[in-house]
């Protein structure tokens, strides 16, 4: 573990057990100022990171002390798909965020208590999460960073047999599902963002390329305003590469 990173030990009624959540603090932080807190949200459960490790990324880039952010990656008991599950009530993957981990964090460290204090970045299930909890909760994050986004569930290319097993598992009954369905949030929420760009969505050559087309093309006719990027394929990591131009987006004005 890096000592540039703390580890905190929370207790939420909405996973299974504890979580940790760890923060990366600008060296000089100022606890009389207020820094925007950059939320790093992970693909895999109990801090598992087979797919990297996104707060390290943001340490070697020294975005923290760059751009003065508090960057948090909290954690969960289940594979998180940032929804609360309809009959798990030890996966309220949406409840933990908005319930425990962000009064958590404005309790505890000099944050800007507001939409434009919270940023989002994340990618696969996570850039998932970060596109729903932006478009479900716009009064309470400002942007949305997502990368190669897990929307196969969504658009596809999936048959209907897998895609009712992946409900059930992820977000327990249909009608829970479509609550938190990209394509279903961009025609109901997406104007709830305003005219100005909220949201950068990446997409990346390979089995989620048409579904990414798909959603951009809803997000323009449904009137989203929102940075689109497509490029070719890269490794599903954190440090495959793409986070500085993520980041970029994230702390422009």
């Amino acid at each position: 573990p890096s000592p540039h990173i703390q580890s905190h030990q929370i207790e939420s009624p909405f996973q299974l057990d504890s979580t940790t959540i760890r923060v990366l603090l600008p060296d000089d932080v100022d606890t009389e100022k207020s820094y925007r807190v950059l939320y790093v949200l992970p693909v895999v459960e109990n801090d598992r990171r087979k797919h990297g490790d996104g707060l390290l990324e943001i340490l070697k880039h020294d975005f923290h002390n760059i751009h003065q952010l508090i960057c948090v990656a909290p954690e969960f008991t289940a594979k998180p798909w940032y929804a609360d599950h309809s009959d798990n009530m030890g996966r309220q993957d949406e409840s933990h965020v908005l319930k425990t981990v962000l009064p958590f964090i404005d309790s505890e460290f000099p944050t800007f208590k507001s939409k434009e204090g919270r940023l989002l970045i994340g990618f696969s299930k996570s850039g998932w999460g970060a596109m729903t909890l932006l478009l479900r909760n716009p009064e309470v994050f400002g942007k949305a960073a997502a990368w190669d986004s897990g929307i196969r569930v969504d658009t596809g290319p999936i048959d209907e047999e897998d895609r009712a097993r992946r409900i059930k598992e992820y977000f327990g009954s249909r009608s829970n599902f479509a609550e938190h369905r990209k394509s279903r949030l961009i025609k109901s929420r997406g104007k709830d963002l305003g005219d100005k760009e909220r949201l950068f969505y990446y997409n990346t050559e390979g089995t989620r390329a048409k579904g990414g087309a798909e959603l951009h093309r809803q997000m323009l006719e449904a009137g989203l305003a929102h940075r689109y990027f497509y490029e070719t394929k890269r490794k599903h990591r954190w440090d495959s590469g793409w986070i500085p131009l993520a980041v970029e987006f994230l702390v422009e004005d």
